[in-house]
């Protein structure tokens, strides 16, 4: 949540995608140029959508 509240009005918190993982999470989807500082001890990764797949771009 916290992550989701750092980047403001461009973000959307919605489910985890399957290729991304098996588990119930919450993920946040934005279309701002990722910035590390909005980072803290609760984010575990941060991806780009490449075509159909994922690509890791931060990840503790």
């Amino acid at each position: 949540m916290m992550f989701h509240k750092r980047i403001g009005g461009d973000s959307e918190m919605r489910p985890v995608p399957r290729a991304l993982s098996s588990s119930c999470g919450t993920a946040v989807f934005f279309t701002l140029p990722f910035d590390e500082k909005w980072t803290d001890e609760n984010t575990e990764a941060v991806y780009e959508k490449d075509g159909n797949s994922w690509r890791v771009i931060w990840k503790r």
